[in-house]
């Protein structure tokens, strides 16, 4: 089982507070595992982490952990106890969805019983999977827009429906391209904003904006999305008509 120490950070005593209790000071910390990989095909891991080391204090100090995935900065668990001085050991076991790859920082916080805050650690945990494949994706047919005259101006929903064997969390970005290595000319979002309607449902959205440069016709683009693997799905052929 892996193994790694934590970088401590001391932090300086509150003005106001009498020194009667010294404040909690950790020692020899560590995170197990520090690397998890999830071989198998399950769509969850869940992670046996545990924070361990030993501590100079007075009665009894709530030792925190928090667990955040560095990618966006999103908490996925915390954990305290309550323990005294000398070694301790608190678990902190986190579900990852298969497609949460990369880092993830664990933070661990101390308050002494008298609530002045000790010392803090920090580490990275670094989590795995095995690719199960590309992304797929399925995209819509607008209706047919007519080409605006002078200053106005029409969008055009493009929405691409994005699955993926190891989960949503996997899909890394979703891309308009121009077919034949014409280049990505956008990109399309999840996010519940602006053309997205609903946030992390798996559908990615954006929007064409017509204008009276456009000439009547038809136009095609190529949807791909790509993983965290870095591992790209087939494109799919989209068209939308100007008359």
């Amino acid at each position: 089982m892996a193994l790694v120490a934590l970088t401590l950070a001391g932090c300086d005593a509150a003005p106001g507070f009498a020194d009667e209790v010294p404040r909690p000071i950790l020692a020899e910390v560590a995170i197990t595992p520090a690397a998890f990989a999830l071989d198998g095909d399950a769509p969850t891991a869940t992670v046996p982490l545990a924070v361990s080391g030993t501590l100079d204090a007075e009665g009894a100090v709530e030792v925190r952990v928090l667990v955040r995935y560095a990618e966006t900065d999103s908490l996925v668990t915390e954990a305290s106890a309550e323990v005294a001085g000398g070694a301790f050991r608190v678990e902190a076991p986190v579900t990852i969805p298969r497609g949460a790859t990369g880092e993830y920082s664990v933070r661990v916080t101390t308050e002494g019983a008298d609530g002045r805050a000790g010392d803090q650690a920090a580490a990275v945990l670094r989590f795995d999977a095995a690719n199960l494949g590309p992304p797929v994706v399925a995209v819509n047919t607008p209706s047919a827009v007519t080409r605006p005259t002078g200053t106005r101006t029409v969008t055009v929903p493009l929405v691409a429906a994005v699955t993926d064997p190891d989960g949503r969390a996997n899909v890394l970005v979703v891309v308009a391209q121009v077919p034949d290595g014409g280049g990505v000319i956008g990109r399309l979002f999840d996010d519940g904003q602006n053309q997205d309607q609903t946030a992390d449902d798996g559908r990615y959205s954006a929007g064409i904006v017509v204008d009276a440069s456009f000439e009547p016709g038809t136009y095609a683009l190529e949807i791909v999305a790509i993983d965290r693997a870095g591992a790209e799905s087939a494109p799919a052929p989209y068209t939308f008509t100007v008359q």
